[in-house]
Parts: structure tokens; C-alpha cells; sequence
């Protein structure tokens, strides 16, 4: 299946999650998180080594059944942000899958559920700070391997 990444905005991806970055005319923008009972707030530094060039493939989804997850970039970098929902048995919708490339500084939350591609960024150096809710007896990650890869092409300046 093939994609088209747009660029990442506040509409487009609100169905997915929020985009998180200052917008409005406030001078705080506030985003929650939502995490189930008996889970935990965790935070970590993630360092992405290598950059990806276009198209890409992606041959794994994941999402998280029991908390939101947020990545805030550290270095400015863009990312490549691949959402879709999920079918009622669970299982992602690829056919409602989109593809969104960040603007520098731009974050993003995964709503609780949502269907993703792991971290992929167009630039290093790449860091990042993630948190999530994690729960010592819980599955905190569940991963599905694609039976046929998605395949993201961008138009934008790379």
C-alpha cells in the first residue's frame, strides 16, 4: 500500500492524537494525557541514529492499549508520523492510514489505542523525550508485523 505523507497539522492529525507545539493565542497551550488505573507516568530520552530517505517502507504497526504516548524533539528535527485507526476487531486500518511529516520543533501524541509507526526522522542529530504510562504487569507495547509493507513517498522539500 502506498502512502502520501503531508505536512503535520493540528486538524488532519486530530483524530489520531495532537500535535504538540504553541498555537492559539494563550500563552500556554495545555495537552493531557490519558492513562488507565494502575499504570505509572515513565520518561526517557530516545536517540534515533539514522535518518530515512523517501519512499520508506514500513512493515511494523504498534500501538499502546493502556496510555497516550508523547515524543517532544530535542534537536529540531522532522519526523515522519504514520497513524491509522483500528478495524472493529482491533486490528489497524490500513486503508485509512496516513503519513504526516513534522515541521522542526513540532511534537506529537498518540491518542491511548492508536494504531503507529515507530520513530523515523528525516534529519540527525535526533533526540527525543517520551512518556507514557507503563504498568509493571501489563502488555505497555503491542506490535504487528504487516503482511505487506506500507510504502510513504513526500513531495515536500526533503
Amino acid at each position: 500500500m502506498n502512502l502520501h505523507a503531508q505536512s503535520l497539522s493540528v486538524d488532519e492529525f486530530s483524530e489520531f492524537g495532537e500535535v504538540i507545539e504553541h498555537h492559539g493565542n494563550e500563552r500556554r497551550h495545555q495537552f493531557a494525557m490519558v492513562a488507565d488505573d494502575g499504570v505509572q507516568q515513565a520518561y526517557w530520552v530516545t536517540k534515533v541514529t539514522s535518518a530515512i530517505t523517501f519512499p520508506f517502507e514500513i512493515d511494523q504497526l504498534e500501538y499502546h492499549p493502556h496510555t497516550d504516548q508523547a515524543f517532544f524533539p530535542l534537536s529540531g528535527q522532522r519526523m515522519l508520523v504514520v497513524v491509522c485507526p483500528s478495524l472493529e476487531d482491533g486490528a489497524p486500518d490500513l486503508k485509512k492510514a496516513k503519513a504526516f511529516v513534522s515541521a522542526p520543533g513540532q511534537g506529537v501524541l498518540y491518542r491511548q489505542n492508536v494504531w503507529h509507526a515507530g520513530m523515523s526522522v528525516l534529519e540527525l542529530p535526533s533526540q527525543f523525550v517520551v512518556t507514557m504510562a507503563v504498568g509493571a504487569d501489563l502488555q505497555n507495547d503491542v506490535f504487528r508485523k504487516l503482511a505487506e509493507p506500507l510504502t510513504v513517498d513526500f513531495a515536500g522539500c526533503v
